[in-house]
């Protein structure tokens, strides 16, 4: 984390706390403490930050792998393929910001036992499989930018691991054991999917590494926990008290250990007591530090908010955050690994995939149902895409928002109507529009929040390089 980064929490810290204090006990001094003492308090906040993508994975392994078979919705046993055989509808909260244009093939992995055989077919589609390891980073990037439209036998192996892979397979090696990957193939609609179902998700193949030719091999059935049934990943994380947190990040870093760029932040944090099966007790802070450490989750929750809506002046365009460098590949760059996480888990390199996000309109302004808006796009100034492009509604904790059509998303592989110029008009607003009601991405009702997202999959250089820009959300007046 850079200087400048660490100074800002800093900053928040005091001001958020100083201004709770005196918001929550009129009659009680302004929390004052030295200055070692903050430091220590933004050191915790760091560690808190650094653990968020190995925590929501370790959730989200935990939840989402807790099926007895393949459900259906992108869900599966641990080391098995999860497919999801149509899109997700209002009510799905197993990943933030899911997408409606690809169906999911998912693996949780935990490579602690055993290497993984993993085979994904040859398909005439675009797909894209990357595997993510436990700190949210990109390891490797299977699919048609990368590896083709051909079939792709993979070994995918643990940090530790060291014994005979066979000549043919592609070895992807790991940093961690726990890593996720998550598969999308192009769908067009759930009717188009029936074909994909057949033609490629039927054919993958996941075991462990030492089966791959025992052609008797069946996947075992899934344990199901019932501690963790209906249980939604990113609640779990969020609403944990900064001692059960950090306690559980040290236990997760045994078998997921950091990178030697981490080395000199993971140096700082031992003087806290945060180190792997570090053990992290409260009690080594006085009284009145205490109370600011805890605060540390509410507090971080707030700056990812504070993200969202007044995101780097660098970073827009017309109301969107368009971040177009280290995505799926963070170095040191803790706080917007973290946020990433938050706000899109999973998310791809920037070669792959941008996701221009927006919580406000072109004069600035949040979203509300209330209102109604368009976004246009002239004739020239399509979307500029080797893959395809699409725009989906959420609310403000990033699912899909409910509607009478269940229409969640608008896109390239859509049946839109364009202008007679060649341009074309997305309609956002709780009413069905008169006209163009292919064009219509329903909103939220009245005072209701929302926020939308861009999805460019395989974009062209001039997204990437920031010389195409994206158009502003409009306010209907």
């Amino acid at each position: 984390m850079n200087k400048l980064k660490f100074i800002t929490i800093l900053l928040l810290i005091f001001f958020v706390s100083c201004n709770n204090e005196k918001n929550n006990n009129s009659s009680t001094k302004e929390i004052s403490i030295s200055k070692a003492d903050s430091t220590k308090v933004a050191l915790v906040t760091q560690a808190y930050i650094y653990g968020y993508p190995m925590m929501t994975m370790d959730y989200t392994h935990k939840i989402s792998s807790n099926v007895a078979s393949d459900n259906g919705m992108g869900k599966g046993p641990m080391n098995q393929w999860g497919n999801m055989h149509k899109f997700p509808k209002a009510g799905f909260t197993e990943v933030v910001r899911p997408n409606l244009d690809t169906y999911y093939s998912v693996i949780y992995a935990d490579l602690g036992e055993s290497p993984l055989y993993l085979h994904i077919p040859a398909t005439e589609r675009y797909y894209l499989m990357p595997i993510l390891n436990a700190h949210g980073d990109v390891i490797k990037s299977v699919g048609s930018r990368t590896t083709g439209q051909g079939a792709v036998d993979i070994a995918l192996v643990g940090p530790t691991y060291d014994g005979e892979i066979d000549d043919d397979l592609t070895v992807i090696r790991s940093t961690t054991n726990l890593n996720w990957m998550l598969g999308r193939v192009a769908v067009k609609n759930n009717e188009d999917g029936k074909v994909e179902i057949a033609n490629f998700q039927s054919k993958l193949i996941a075991r462990p590494l030492s089966e791959r030719n025992n052609k008797n091999y069946v996947n075992p059935k899934g344990i199901i926990n019932p501690d963790y049934l209906n249980k939604v990943p990113m609640d779990e994380v969020d609403n944990k008290d900064i001692t059960t947190y950090l306690n559980e990040v040290m236990q997760l870093m045994i078998d997921n250990p950091g990178y030697a760029t981490d080395k000199p932040l993971l140096e700082k944090l031992k003087t806290i007591g945060f180190e792997p099966g570090g053990d992290f007790k409260l009690d080594q802070f006085n009284s009145q530090t205490q109370e600011m450490v805890k605060k540390v989750p509410s507090i971080v929750q707030g700056l990812f908010s504070k993200m969202t809506a007044n995101p780097p002046s660098e970073n827009l365009q017309n109301g969107w955050n368009v971040i177009t460098s280290g995505l799926g590949e963070y170095g040191t760059e803790y706080f917007l690994r973290a946020y990433v996480t938050k706000i899109g888990y999973g998310a791809n390199q920037s070669v792959d995939a941008i996701y221009p996000n927006s919580a406000v309109d072109s004069e600035g302004n949040n979203y509300n149902g209330s209102n109604k808006y368009v976004l246009h796009f002239n004739a020239d100034h399509m979307p500029p895409v080797n893959g395809f492009w699409s725009l989906t509604m959420y609310d403000k904790k990033g699912f899909l928002v409910d509607n009478a059509i269940d229409r969640y998303n608008l896109g390239g592989m859509k049946d839109l109507t364009y202008n007679k110029d060649g341009s074309l008009d997305i309609f956002i607003q709780a009413e069905e529009p008169e006209k163009l009601k292919t064009n219509w991405l329903p909103s939220p009702q009245a005072g209701e929040a929302f926020e939308l997202t861009f999805r460019m999959y395989y974009p062209k250089e001039n997204v990437i390089d920031r010389s195409y820009k994206m158009p502003g959300v409009k306010k209907v007046k």
